[in-house]
């Protein structure tokens, strides 16, 4: 079996190369970026989707989250792969509920309609979020300062939902399924941003903005009006309490329990320590 990864540098396109490779399983790196041992695969130039798609039995699909304006680029990418017999997407937790202008529920329709075996999968906040994204202020100024409010997340390792994809691209009984993945437990930011410090022997803190003083930071600092609605959207559903569910996905596909939080802390506890000054 041949299986091809797309957005194989990414969070969640890592470790699946990593899970399905665990297993013995033939995978086809692909990116816009270089991949060792892989193949160039660019959304916007179909040019490069023939090579990538040569001969692969499944997907793993992260969508063109940069070309918002082409909706149909999933679909498209599906009618290309007529031989693929299993795709399967990556979405996020609460599509349903987000702005008709965020792409992943078209992508969704588009992998339903696809006549393949098709598995959705519906992660939570990435935990690694805190060790990317979040990282610099938190190492650099010992704080976090997010629109969440005071409300739980159920943050899932991103090795989880590698395993769970790799399950759906490998194994049956996946197929017609949405499969939401959470961590073992639901947790503000305060609580994890403590979980944090305390692996990284400091204090961290975090502290919660209004939504709309979020908002018009994200305007001033240039970014587009669909992106500002995509933030919005994601913050909301927080504040509402909808990302604070918890399932059994994980433990039940990978046959262990989710990861946790505190595990991901331990783990990579030089991420938030204080950097050492130049000259130290």
């Amino acid at each position: 079996m041949k299986v091809l990864v797309i957005g194989a540098s990414g969070k969640t396109g890592r470790p699946v190369v990593d899970a399905l490779a665990a297993g013995g399983v033939e995978v086809r790196a692909a990116g816009r970026t270089p991949v060792p041992d892989g193949v160039l695969f660019d959304w916007a130039d179909p040019g490069t989707w023939p090579e990538a798609l040569r001969d692969v039995d499944a997907l793993y699909v992260v969508g063109p989250y940069m070309y918002p304006d082409r909706p149909g680029l999933v679909g498209d990418l599906l009618a290309a792969a007529p031989h693929a017999r299993r795709v399967v997407l990556l979405s996020v937790l609460g599509v349903e509920l987000l702005p008709g202008t965020i792409p992943m529920a078209r992508w969704e329709a588009d992998v339903r309609a696809s006549g393949k075996e098709w598995t959705i999968l519906r992660p939570n906040w990435f935990q690694q979020n805190f060790g990317e994204g979040f990282a610099a202020p938190l190492r650099d100024l010992g704080v976090l300062t997010l629109p969440a409010a005071d409300a739980a997340v159920g943050f899932v390792d991103t090795r989880d939902i590698a395993e769970v994809a790799a399950a759906a691209l490998t194994e049956d009984g996946h197929a017609g399924q949405t499969h939401v993945l959470t961590g073992p437990e639901a947790l503000t930011y305060a609580q994890v941003v403590r979980i944090l410090g305390e692996a990284a022997g400091r204090e961290l803190r975090y502290t919660a903005l209004d939504l709309d003083e979020h908002i018009e930071g994200l305007r001033a600092a240039g970014l587009d009006e669909r992106s500002v609605a995509w933030q919005r959207g994601l913050f909301q559903l927080i504040r509402d309490g909808r990302n604070a569910v918890m399932t059994d996905t994980v433990e039940r596909v990978t046959g262990h329990p989710a990861r946790s939080l505190e595990a991901y802390a331990h783990e990579h506890a030089a991420t938030w320590r204080t950097p050492v000054p130049a000259g130290h």
